[in-house]
C-alpha cells in the first residue's frame, strides 16, 4: 500500500490481517509502517545496500510504533537514508553488533539441532530433518530468538491446509528443537514459542490393511516390466511384506547383516542405529524373504542389499574441464523415502513430466510402506500366530520394568510367526513350496536366483 502520509490517526487505524503488510509514506520514499498478523506495528525503511540494480535490498526497523511518533520516526528514517546514500548499511551494522545468540538464524539453529541432538540421540533423525524443511524454508534468515508463537501458528496453518498430520509432526519437532535450544548452557533462544501450544489437528489411528486381492495384485504387479519404479525398490517393498520389518530397516539392509545362512536359520541382524531404543534385533527370514534378497544381490561387493544403478555426476579434470571425465554408473542403496516416493509417484515440476506411482499404476487404493508391515502382521495373526509372538517379530517394546530385566529374544517364537506368514502369503499369491536353495553368505560370491526359482516364488 502506498501514496498515504503516515500520521498517528492512520497508524492507529491500521488493522491486522492474515498476512503481513506495509503502508508506505507519500512524503518519504522508502519509509513505511509494517503490520504483522499478530497486530504488532513498526516503522521501517527499505533500501539498497550499495549501488546498481544488483545491490541487495535490505529492510531495517526504525522503531516500534509507540516508541516513536510518526513524525519523529520519519525524521529518523530521513537521517538513516541520508547515511545510506553515503555508503552506510544500518541493517548489516545492527547484525554485527548483536550478541552471538541474537545473530543465530533459524536455519543455523535447525542445523545445530540436527547435528548436536537429533543425529546423536534419535534413530529417526531423518524424520526431524524432513519435517524441518518447511520451517527452514519459511524462516531461513529469521533470527531464531525472534520467532514467536504467532509465527509458529501461521506456519502450522499453512501446512495443515493440505497435510494436517504433517502439521502435528512439525509442531512436535519444533517443540523439541526450541526446548533443546533454550536449555541452560546453550540458550540460543530465550523462550520456547511452542511450549503452550495445543495440537491443532485431530488424528485417527492408522488402520489400513491390504486385503487378499490387493496383496495378490501388488505381489505380481511388482514384476510388471512397466512398473514406474526400479527393481530394487520393488523388492524392498516386497521384503517388508515378507518380514514385517520397518521400511527404513528394509531399505537399509546390508549384506553383512545377513547372518546364520549356512544352515536352515537365515536371519537379519538389525544394528542398534536402525532400531528404536538403540538395541540389536534379530529377524528370522522365511523362504520368501530369502528369495527376495537373493534376487536383489547382484554383486557380492555391493554393500547394501537393495541397490539401484545410478550414473555418477561428471567430475572435473585438473584443468577444471568437466567434459573430460566420463560419468560412470554406480550402485547406490535405496532409501526409505524412495519407497514412499515410488508408491506416491511424482507431480510435474518445471520441465520434468509427471510420473505415476505404483499404486496408481496397479489401480490400488492409498497405502504406505508401513501399511505393508501392518498387513503382514494381520495375515500372520489370521493364520494362527499368537499375538505376543507377532508383537515380538514386530519389535514392539514392552513398557514395564520387567522388560528391563527380561532379555529373552523369543527367536523360536519369531521363527514360527515368520513361517506362518510365509504359508499365508503363499495361499494368497498362489505359489507352492520353494526348491532347496544355496544359503546366502555375507562376503561369498553370490549365486543368482534361477529362472525356475524366479517363476515359483513370483520374482
Amino acid at each position: 500500500m502506498s501514496g498515504q502520509t503516515i500520521t498517528k490517526s492512520l497508524v492507529d487505524g491500521l488493522e491486522k490481517q492474515a498476512s503481513e503488510y506495509t503502508v508506505w509514506d507519500a512524503k518519504l520514499p522508502g519509509f513505511g509502517v509494517r503490520v504483522r498478523p499478530t497486530g504488532a506495528k513498526s516503522f521501517i525503511i527499505v533500501y539498497r545496500a550499495g549501488t546498481g540494480r544488483t545491490a541487495p535490498v535490505r529492510r531495517y526497523t526504525v522503531a516500534a510504533v509507540g516508541k516513536l511518533a510518526p513524525e519523529a520516526a520519519r525524521t529518523q528514517a530521513k537521517i538513516l537514508l541520508g547515511n545510506i546514500a553515503n555508503g552506510a548499511d544500518p541493517a548489516a551494522e545492527k547484525r554485527a553488533n548483536r550478541p552471538k545468540r541474537d545473530r543465530l538464524t533459524f536455519d543455523e539453529l535447525a542445523q545445530l539441532y540436527l547435528d548436536q541432538y537429533a543425529k546423536v540421540r534419535k534413530t529417526s533423525w531423518k524424520n526431524d530433518e524432513g519435517y524441518l524443511k518447511k520451517p527452514r524454508a519459511k524462516w531461513k534468515r529469521r533470527i531464531a530468538s525472534e520467532i514467536t508463537d504467532d509465527d509458529v501458528a501461521e506456519l502450522l496453518e499453512e501446512i495443515g491446509a493440505t497435510a494436517p498430520v504433517g502439521a502435528n509432526r512439525t509442531q512436535s519437532i519444533l517443540h523439541t528443537l526450541f526446548s533443546w535450544a533454550k536449555e541452560p548452557g546453550r540458550k540460543h533462544v530465550p523462550i520456547n514459542p511452542v511450549a503452550d501450544m495445543r495440537r491443532r489437528y485431530q488424528e485417527t489411528a492408522r488402520e489400513r490393511v491390504l486385503n487378499d486381492e490387493e496383496i495378490r495384485t501388488l505381489w505380481w504387479g511388482l514384476d510388471d516390466p512397466e512398473l514406474p519404479a526400479g527393481r530394487a525398490v520393488a523388492l524392498a517393498l516386497r521384503f517388508i511384506l515378507a518380514t514385517m520389518v520397518r521400511p527404513g530397516q528394509s531399505a537399509g539392509l546390508l549384506i553383512l547383516e545377513l547372518v546364520g545362512s549356512t544352515g536352515e536359520d537365515p536371519q537379519y541382524h538389525i544394528p542398534k542405529h536402525r532400531v528404536k531404543k538403540r538395541r540389536e534385533v534379530i529377524v528370522p527370514l522365511n523362504a520368501l524373504a530369502v528369495a527376495t534378497v537373493r534376487e536383489a544381490i547382484i554383486r557380492d561387493d555391493q554393500g547394501a542389499v537393495f541397490c539401484s544403478w545410478s550414473t555418477a555426476a561428471k567430475g572435473a579434470d585438473s584443468t577444471g574441464n568437466e567434459s573430460q571425465v566420463e560419468a560412470r554408473p554406480q550402485l547406490l542403496p535405496v532409501t526409505r523415502d524412495a519407497l514412499s516416493a515410488a508408491l506416491n509417484g511424482r507431480s510435474a515440476k518445471g520441465k520434468g513430466p509427471a510420473r505415476k506411482g505404483i499404486r496408481e499404476h496397479l489401480g490400488l487404493a492409498h497405502f504406505t510402506p508401513h501399511d505393508l508391515r501392518r498387513t503382514a502382521a494381520t495375515i500372520a495373526r489370521r493364520g494362527g500366530a499368537k499375538r505376543e509372538d507377532v508383537k515380538a517379530l514386530l519389535d514392539h517394546l514392552e513398557g514395564d520394568v520387567t522388560a528391563t530385566y527380561d532379555k529373552y529374544d523369543m527367536l523360536p517364537e519369531k521363527r514360527l510367526v515368520a513361517s506362518i506368514l510365509e504359508t499365508e502369503l503363499r495361499k494368497i499369491i498362489g505359489i507352492g513350496a520353494l526348491p532347496a536353495q544355496k544359503p546366502i553368505l555375507a562376503g561369498e560370491n553370490v549365486v543368482p536366483i534361477s529362472e525356475g526359482e524366479r517363476r515359483i516364488v513370483g520374482l
